[in-house]
């Protein structure tokens, strides 16, 4: 076995994937995936700045330590540490990579948005066969979303501040929220599309195919669709159909209801109760600004590409 790992510190969550190189048509083979929810984004837009918060960044590093615990115990002595979302823009992040290192021994990467971006198109192109298809990719994280709009002769990448943690914070402040709450949040969105996306929308083949990616589009089609937690996995949901119809049928459901009781759904795990739904009507405004009424699910995504990037690179090389 010859194991590689790739983790992203995201605003809601660090994740891993752990695989074993493959061959040129086949870069790598998944062994294992983690997840575990950390918020490091936790109060960063309050009154103190875009601050990375003490306990967030200690819940960061437990993480951390695990993830580079089990990596190890694969035979995986570095893995390829990427840092997205608030840590971009937080005023202490050099203060943030400095303990991880400190602590852990390890090098962190922070990386723009362009660069998230051209990484998960490699993930989600790796498991989707399109052919010669134009499409247009979102992945919705928990403070930005990037986008990708790709044909056989152009490909456009942008990053824009629209997470569902951040918004969670910013805009929906009871549980559950009052209409006027979801009303200045639906009303937000709408405004970043217009002024952010406009160039993307107007760009491209109106027919492409709409292909979703990120924690909150791969819990709304395990909702969707009832798969439970434990059968997250490529097999079970790359290119799996997601309806707008169903989408707002489950939005509607879920707006006048504790953030406790959505964890009756299946596929929802714990910890994100509280921002499916700023997630749900965010896809379902990117849908409708697209003028969609269907995404293709992706679970592969930034982690595959950052594997796919390495590989590329030692052979390149």
């Amino acid at each position: 076995m010859d194991p590689i790992a790739s983790i992203e510190i995201g605003t809601n969550s660090i994740r891993m994937l752990i695989a074993e190189k493959g061959t040129s048509d086949a870069p790598f083979t998944p062994v294992l995936r983690k997840r575990v929810i950390t918020r490091l984004g936790e109060g960063f837009n309050s009154n103190e700045g875009c601050i990375l918060k003490p306990g967030a960044i200690a819940r960061s590093i437990t993480a951390l330590r695990e993830f580079f615990g089990i990596a190890s115990q694969f035979g995986v002595s570095s893995p390829l540490v990427i840092a997205t979302g608030v840590v971009r823009k937080a005023a202490n992040r050099d203060t943030f990579i400095t303990s991880i290192a400190e602590h852990l021994g390890h090098k962190i990467r922070i990386i723009s948005g362009q660069e998230e971006a051209e990484l998960t198109e490699k993930g989600v192109l790796s498991s989707l066969d399109l052919g010669s298809e134009s499409c247009v990719i979102f992945d919705l994280g928990g403070g930005s979303t990037e986008f990708i709009r790709t044909n056989s002769k152009k490909t456009s990448y942008l990053s824009v501040e629209l997470g569902v943690v951040v918004l969670k914070e910013t805009f929906l402040t009871t549980d559950p929220p009052r209409d006027e709450e979801i009303w200045y949040l639906d009303k937000h969105i709408e405004d970043v599309c217009k002024t952010r996306l406009s160039s993307l929308k107007e760009s491209g083949d109106r027919n492409a195919v709409f292909i979703g990616t990120g924690g909150t589009v791969v819990t709304l089609a395990a909702m969707i669709h009832d798969i439970t937690e434990d059968n997250f996995n490529e097999r079970n949901i790359n290119g799996l159909s997601v309806k707008r119809y169903d989408v707002g049928l489950l939005f509607e459901t879920l707006k006048g209801m504790p953030a406790a009781e959505r964890l009756s759904f299946p596929g929802l795990e714990s910890g994100r109760e509280d921002i499916i739904l700023p997630g749900t009507l965010l896809v379902m405004k990117f849908m409708d600004y697209f003028g969609k009424d269907e995404i293709i699910v992706s679970y592969s995504d930034l982690l595959e590409g950052i594997l796919i990037q390495h590989v590329e690179g030692e052979r390149d090389g």
